[in-house]
């Protein structure tokens, strides 16, 4: 309840600054990303609350677990995939649009959507919950869905820094605010989601009860603020 409730408090804070840099202006790409970003951890967690309101989540059979934990995944997945694209565009821009680095991050992302929706696909249905759908053991292979998310943020953070230290040398501070947003927001973002998923995947892999799913509406949190605020914040 508390993560929702901050998110939704978080949505209404922002919503003049969002109709005015977002729902003001033509739709665009940017414009996608953030509303996919914004919105669908929001109503996620919505549909979450909505069957646990009570404190339990009812009473399932198997099978009905696992279309839930499916329709989560391929939510998450989005979701995730979302806000890697809002910082590989990011680090894209930093480098000039750069054609060679567009195809390398390009290919680092497929790589790392395509194992994290094997991976996915290996774990959903392995899954093992108490007959209230929560999840309480995952397969060893969902840290690595966890881990190859964190390796390639950690790639796209590096670059960011890499590239700012190379201006900082030529003219000794940036001169320039875009990069110096692009690296502030940069480096909280990476942090923040960083921890969270970190935490996520060690509940998953050593918790085996009903409190290892215990931080994943904070992840949905989490990605939704930054995903949104990465956007917002270059308008």
């Amino acid at each position: 309840v508390a993560s929702v409730a901050l998110l939704t408090y978080d949505i209404l804070h922002n919503l003049p600054e969002e109709i005015q840099y977002m729902w003001s202006n033509r739709w665009t790409t940017p414009t996608g990303l953030y509303v996919v970003a914004r919105y669908a951890p929001w109503i996620l967690q919505l549909a979450l609350l909505s069957i646990n309101a009570d404190g339990t989540a009812g009473v399932f059979t198997i099978v009905d677990c696992q279309k839930w934990m499916i329709l989560q995944a391929i939510l998450l997945q989005v979701v995730i995939s979302t806000v890697d694209i809002i910082l590989l565009l990011r680090v894209w821009a930093m480098y000039g649009t750069c054609r060679r680095s567009m195809l390398t991050l390009g290919l680092l992302f497929c790589v790392e959507t395509a194992y994290m929706c094997y991976a996915l696909s290996y774990v959903t249905p392995r899954l093992q919950y108490t007959q209230n759908c929560f999840v309480t053991e995952a397969p060893r292979m969902f840290t690595s869905y966890w881990m190859v998310s964190l390796g390639f943020e950690t790639v796209l953070f590096i670059l960011t820094i890499f590239r700012f230290l190379e201006v900082f040398r030529v003219r000794f501070w940036s001169g320039s605010n875009i990069i110096d947003n692009l690296v502030t927001d940069g480096t909280w973002a990476y942090t923040l989601i960083f921890g969270t998923m970190l935490v996520n995947a060690m509940l998953y892999r050593f918790i085996h009860s009903p409190m290892a799913g215990i931080c994943f509406t904070w992840l949905l949190t989490v990605l939704s603020f930054t995903g949104s605020r990465l956007v917002l914040n270059l308008r």
